[in-house]
This record gives structure tokens, C-alpha cells and sequence, in this order.
């Protein structure tokens, strides 16, 4: 169903139209991304045999990782910058925060890590809708920032719900997309929603969300 959709070309060419993935765990040792520098440079070689020229590193902020505060997470950037630099493969540093019991905390506590200085990438659980959403997300907004929902496509039934899409939009969220949704990688329910997702233009950036050296393997090559 999505192989014409799905070629090489497409992937490079379309979905990442300025070569940055907007989405990966290549930071290493900090959440159930790169285990170690090795698989760094693994998933960065995949990607740059993809014909991308660089990724944000966008490691989890959540109850899960206490560890992971923004100050931590930038020294260990750091690190992962000297310990590649001859790859010339250009990576910046956001996070990917979960709309969790921690988030109004992290955002009190610490300047957040964006993408661009503006857009924060936020996800959410992946079996129920939290309570407070809308709060977390306002307090997104309330803050100058522009939230970015990760992977929408992924959280199956909460997803399929007309209402919390329009309400979603209302409150000024964008869609930041898996490029392994439209190939099956989650599952027909989820590359169902992203091609819906992809033709009514709702998404505003892709991501490869490669979390180790076998999963960024599976994305296609560039043609």
C-alpha cells in the first residue's frame, strides 16, 4: 500500500526537504537510545547513507530518567560532539519531554531544550490520554513556546478521536512525524493515521526516531 509512497527519493527528498532528522536518540547512555558511543556513530553513518546531513538529538525528559536535566544533557552532548567530529554530520540538542507528573516541574526548574529556541517536542503516553494535557500544553504556550506532539500517529485510539485532534490544534500543537510509520514499522493502525496525517498536510517535520543501530537500518536508502 505505501510502497510508491515509500521510496528512497521520497524519504530524503520530501521528508526531510532541509536533510535534518528531526527526531532521534543518538545521544548515548542517557535514556533507551544509543547505548553506547559506538552506536552513536552506527545510527549517524545510517543516516548520512540516507543522504541527511545532520539530526537533532532529542533524548526523554521524564519521571523515568531523573537524571536526564537539561544541564546534564548538554555536557554529555558536548562530549558526543568532540567524539564525532570527523564524521561532519551536523547535530544539535532538543529533548523530547513526556507529558508526565515531572513536566510542570521541568519546565519551572529549567530553560528547556527546543528546537529552534521556540518549538518543544512533547509526547505523550502511549495507552491513555493524561487528565491535564490541556494544562501542560497551555503552560507550553504560556511559557513563548510552540509544543510539538511526537509521533501522533503512534498513539493509536486516542488519535482516532476527531475531537482531541481539532482540540489539539486549537491549542496551537504541531505534528512532528515517524518516517517508519508510513513503512509498517508500528503497525497498520499507526501507518494508516500517518498517511492520513501526511495528506492533510498536518505534519511539520519528520523524524527517523532511531533509537539503536538495527532500527536506523531499516530506513531506506537514498536512490
Amino acid at each position: 500500500m505505501f510502497g510508491n509512497l515509500f521510496t528512497p527519493r521520497y524519504a530524503t527528498s520530501s521528508l526531510f526537504p532541509d536533510g535534518m532528522d528531526m527526531h532521534t536518540h543518538i545521544l548515548w547512555g542517557v535514556d533507551d537510545g544509543a547505548a553506547c558511543l559506538e552506536e552513536s556513530l552506527g545510527i549517524i553513518r545510517r543516516l548520512k547513507a540516507m543522504g541527511l546531513k545532520g539530526a537533532y538529538c532529542t533524548p526523554h525528559i521524564m519521571a523515568r530518567y531523573p537524571d536526564n536535566t537539561p544541564d546534564f544533557l548538554r555536557r554529555r552532548f558536548d562530549q558526543l560532539l568532540a567524539d564525532t567530529r570527523e564524521e561532519q554530520f551536523q547535530l544539535r540538542l532538543a529533548a523530547e519531554y513526556m507529558l508526565d507528573n515531572q513536566f510542570h516541574e521541568q519546565l519551572r526548574r529549567y530553560t528547556p531544550l527546543t528546537y529552534d529556541g521556540i518549538h518543544l517536542l512533547v509526547e505523550l503516553p502511549q495507552y491513555y490520554l493524561p487528565g491535564a494535557w490541556k494544562d501542560m500544553i497551555s503552560s507550553v504556550r504560556d511559557m513563548g513556546y510552540v509544543p510539538v506532539l511526537a509521533h501522533p500517529e503512534r498513539y493509536g485510539r486516542l488519535l482516532q478521536q476527531e475531537d482531541f485532534l481539532q482540540l489539539a490544534r486549537q491549542e496551537g500543537v504541531k505534528y512532528q512525524g515517524n518516517v517508519g510509520s508510513l513503512k509498517g514499522f508500528y503497525g497498520k493502525s499507526a501507518a494508516a493515521l500517518a498517511q492520513t496525517f501526511h495528506t492533510r498536510q498536518l505534519y511539520e517535520w519528520w523524524g527517523t526516531d532511531s533509537h539503536n543501530i538495527a532500527m536506523a537500518k531499516r530506513m531506506p536508502l537514498k536512490n
